[in-house]
């Protein structure tokens, strides 16, 4: 079996079964989980007691864990999910600041910084609902498969804050019509709106999301790495993405005003 090499220390390598599926869990640390189904690694988003919220600690723990899998070549899709049935409610306003303006989690611009190096494509699996950091997270995706009852929202300009990363991620991969259309209204965005308007790539029924989605995942880590690395480079250059990446998102930041 392959492992994935980690600078922090895992959680012991085991092989689990669940029905007829074998899977290598390479990781548990406390907010995400790194599991192995053959060529695609699953990243969970591991704090449903809190629908997967966003804080410090999971932001240092998602950078790293896609860091890693970016840098094994045996790994062809990364499937993002949250664990519990959902995906991601935003930043943890009670962990991060006054419960009503989140105090800033430095590691957050880390890892999407991270997510724009990855030559592994990523698929979310976007159940209930992706809300503000939550929805960066599934803007960033290559591929996005919805529940019919999910929904992504962006509210962070009622809370009187900008909403960089997903903006970042609107810029790079969305028209400016449909920029504005997800962050100037800050509604709860609907999952067949969602795939109108080209950000989801498919709605299935509700409980069909993380089969779907993982079945995305498994077709494409089933290409030849040479075709998905050129794929890639052939993007990169069509898109005219920044000379420095890592620098442009940090700037995002800087220039939100305070």
């Amino acid at each position: 079996m392959h492992r994935i090499s980690r600078r922090s220390a895992p959680a012991p390598l085991r092989t689990t079964v669940s029905g007829t599926t074998t899977f290598e869990v390479l990781s548990s640390l406390n907010n995400v989980i790194v599991e192995r189904h053959g060529a695609r690694v699953d990243i969970v988003l591991n704090r449903p007691e809190r629908k997967n919220a966003i804080t410090q600690a999971l932001a240092v723990e998602l950078a790293e864990a896609i860091d890693t899998v970016a840098g094994d070549d045996t790994v062809g899709a990364i499937l993002l999910r949250g664990a519990g049935g959902s995906f991601c409610s935003g930043i943890d306003l009670k962990a991060a600041g006054d419960g009503e303006r989140p105090a800033p989690i430095t590691a957050w611009v880390a890892v999407h910084q991270a997510i724009h190096r990855c030559p592994v494509p990523i698929v979310v699996a976007l159940e209930r609902y992706a809300i503000n950091a939550g929805a960066a997270l599934a803007l960033a995706a290559s591929l996005c498969v919805a529940g019919e009852s999910a929904f992504l929202q962006t509210s962070e300009r009622a809370m009187g804050l900008a909403a960089p990363m997903c903006q970042a991620w609107l810029f790079l991969r969305h028209s400016p019509a449909v920029g504005d259309r997800i962050t100037l209204l800050g509604d709860r965005i609907p999952a067949h709106e969602l795939l109108r308007l080209g950000v989801v790539t498919e709605v299935v029924p509700d409980a069909d999301v993380l089969t779907r989605a993982a079945e995305l995942a498994d077709q494409v880590a089933g290409h030849p790495a040479s075709g998905r690395a050129g794929i890639e480079a052939t993007w990169r250059t069509l898109r005219a993405m920044p000379d420095d990446p890592d620098a442009w998102f940090q700037a995002l930041t800087q220039r939100t005003p305070r």
